[in-house]
């Protein structure tokens, strides 16, 4: 996903995402509609191909079944990434990817100006 900081128009910031290990070529960000009209948080949906569909992803705080599997969701800055000398990003054992909630990850893109809020 490419964003755009309006308060630096050169500067383009560059994120890669994986779910469950998986990279999403796409993740969409929206509000809940109501009535026509965006309530509420942001949320992050992902088209998912092998389960024919798309999905909201939450933090998996709140499952009636601890058993069940929750969403691993990460990110990765490859804007900074592409910075690092190519011999510390052979030796990171995350290899720059970074573990966060749907939330966090809705306040890094809001940082990025990724997104704005409406």
């Amino acid at each position: 996903m490419a964003a755009r900081d309006s308060r630096r128009p050169s500067m383009q910031t560059e994120f890669r995402f994986r779910l469950n290990g998986d990279i999403m070529p796409e993740i969409y960000i929206q509000r809940a509609m109501v009535d026509g009209e965006p309530v509420g948080q942001w949320e992050i949906t992902v088209d998912i191909d092998y389960l024919d569909g798309r999905f909201t992803l939450d933090d998996s705080s709140h499952l009636w079944d601890p058993a069940l599997p929750q969403f691993v969701l990460e990110y990765r800055d490859e804007t900074a990434w592409a910075l690092l000398p190519i011999e510390v990003c052979r030796t990171m054992q995350d290899k720059g990817w970074n573990r966060v909630t749907p939330q966090e990850l809705v306040e890094i893109l809001q940082a990025a100006g990724a997104i704005t809020r409406i």
